[in-house]
């Protein structure tokens, strides 16, 4: 499943739906700006759904991936960007849920970039070893760039489904 929708009907019985073995992501955009002109970035994983957009005032994104398991298993991490329409900016994410959690964390992050960027490998580098948030079911609330600000959550390695909330005064 790779939806907007508006924020009231982002419910847990929707979620479900889409978690069965997948990580789960919603971001939830309540600015009056547009989320706009996706691209998406994976290091490892897949997802059956290509990212939905655009993003309204007042709707959410609910969109998932998931481990591969072929020859070799690997985790499902990677960025995506969506671009903030008529604020030259860009809303990147970043999400990592490992395939063995014995020796690495879920994590996950976000950022303003001033301009209209590229989800690429040099971004993901960048994302992934600058300060992400451990999924560790606790809420991290901050401070963006350019008047933006997020709170947010990341189950522990049985639920890695990721909540954030995004806001622009």
């Amino acid at each position: 499943m790779a939806v907007v929708l508006p924020i009231a009907s982002i419910t847990a019985g929707v979620l479900q739906r889409v978690l069965d073995r997948k990580t789960v992501i919603t971001i939830k955009n309540h600015s009056k700006q547009i989320l706009d002109q996706h691209n998406l970035y994976f290091v490892s994983g897949t997802s059956n759904w290509g990212l939905p957009g655009p993003v309204s005032s007042d709707e959410g994104l609910i969109w998932g991936s998931s481990k591969t398991a072929g020859p070799v298993a690997t985790g499902a991490v990677g960025i995506f960007v969506y671009h903030i329409r008529d604020q030259k900016q860009s809303l990147v994410f970043l999400w990592s849920v490992p395939f063995d959690y014995n020796l690495y964390d879920n994590w996950w992050d976000l950022k303003i970039y001033d301009g209209f960027i590229e989800a690429d490998y040099d971004l993901y580098k960048e994302m992934y070893y600058g300060s992400p948030h451990k999924g560790d079911s606790l809420t991290y609330k901050g401070n963006l760039n350019f008047g933006w600000r997020y709170q947010g959550s990341m189950g522990h390695s049985g639920t890695p489904f990721i909540d954030v909330n995004i806001y622009k005064d």
